[in-house]
């Protein structure tokens, strides 16, 4: 019966009806279209890390990421690569990995060589993907580099460069290449210090003769890591670590975790701001049925009745302004899903947190469930201080109003 009641009372006056489902979408669209656009620029950052090089999981021996001497080496990778294999992969290879500096005719500059099988290099990163002039090595002649180091070391297509590194004996190894390609990532960095070559160039630099100084692991789905991970250091033993994208690169997941929470602070202003919004258009409603409120109170209604009829309306206002949202939420985020947002106006800020220029966004289904809860618990503290002040009206004034 309160039911029906609050049904037909919230369509009597539909002007002021239709002011709040307004005011309600209004808040539900922008808070949806924050959400999705800052997880999507979140999950592009993270995804373009691992399609760097960087891969979901990475394995080294002991020691290595704090200190990546060539001589901390793994001596039977593919034996490794055998024990720990799962569906839950994508793809494994073996890596051997250089710090040093590359030369070209007039410029040096220092540089982290990625040595890896190239046919597997393709599908563990992207880097075939962003490349502008040129292809990906085919052999262990060339090398495909970066533009910010293209344009550091004045090089081109098919110019020489050489890499020199410390080998396994502790001597300075040099390997010369022809530039096969060069690649343009949404990471600056990346594009300044990277550069993909053949495992077996990599390991003549070296001194490495089938070994290797990093298994790298690229999933098939994000969310089996952990797991993958956690089996992983069950099947090896502690002479090695065993890495998440996180751990190899710390300060970029705690500038993720910061900006998570900064946008936390911003989602809670903007969710303040629409409670006090929607209490004020809630408290111009009371006042305006004010008579009516001391006519129903007149026939006897209890005033926790009339609290209950407030509030039940309140979130029948807001079940319609979500189905009304959800509507235009849907059209945004697919329009945006295949357009994407176009930030190329900030572009060199993108470009060194790594996310891209165009953002497109992204959203799950518990975060559409934690939305929905957010917006009637929003409603209901809206609704309740003016429902307290409707159902403590004193009936002989309340008739006196026109």
């Amino acid at each position: 019966m309160i039911l029906k009641l609050a049904w037909r009372n919230i369509w009597r006056n539909k002007r002021r009806t239709w002011i709040l489902i307004s005011a309600v979408t209004v808040g539900i669209f922008g808070l949806f279209f924050f959400l999705t656009i800052t997880q999507g620029a979140v999950k592009q950052a993270i995804q373009n890390i691992i399609d760097s090089g960087v891969g979901h999981i990475q394995i080294h021996k002991a020691g290595y990421l704090k200190d990546p001497e060539v001589k901390k080496f793994i001596k039977d990778p593919d034996q490794i690569i055998k024990k720990i294999k799962s569906p839950l992969m994508k793809i494994i290879s073996k890596r051997v990995n250089l710090q040093g500096v590359i030369y070209s005719p007039t410029e040096t500059s220092p540089v982290q060589a990625i040595g890896g099988e190239l046919g597997k290099e393709k599908l563990l990163t992207r880097l075939d993907d962003f490349i502008i002039k040129g292809h990906f090595p085919q052999n262990e002649t060339e090398i495909l580099i970066g533009s910010e180091l293209a344009e550091t070391l004045e090089v081109g297509l098919d110019d020489k460069v050489v890499i020199s590194s410390a080998d396994i004996t502790g001597e300075l190894s040099s390997y010369a290449f022809r530039i096969g390609g060069i690649f343009k990532s949404p990471s600056k960095e990346i594009n300044k210090y990277l550069v993909m070559i053949d495992i077996n160039a990599a390991s003549k630099i070296a001194g490495y003769n089938n070994m290797a100084n990093e298994i790298i692991i690229r999933l098939k789905e994000d969310k089996a890591l952990p797991s993958v991970l956690e089996n992983i250091k069950q099947k090896i033993d502690s002479n090695f670590e065993v890495l998440s994208w996180g751990d190899v690169y710390p300060a970029l997941k705690y500038q993720f975790e910061i900006f998570n929470e900064m946008m936390f602070i911003f989602g809670f202003i903007i969710l303040l701001g629409a409670t006090f919004g929607i209490m004020n258009v809630f408290f111009m409603s009371i006042y305006e049925r004010m008579r009516e409120f001391g006519v129903i109170r007149a026939i006897g209604v209890k005033p926790i009745e009339l609290g209950k009829l407030i509030i039940l309306e309140g979130l029948l206002i807001g079940l319609v302004s979500i189905f009304i949202s959800s509507i235009l939420c849907f059209i945004l985020y697919i329009y945006l899903s295949i357009k994407g947002l176009n930030l190329s106006i900030f572009s060199r800020s993108l470009e060194i947190w790594g996310t891209g220029a165009i953002i497109y966004p992204s959203i799950d289904l518990p975060s559409i469930m934690i939305l929905i809860f957010l917006v009637l618990l929003i409603i209901l503290i809206s609704v309740l201080i003016p429902a307290r002040k409707a159902s403590k009206i004193v009936i002989a004034e309340a008739l006196k109003y026109v």
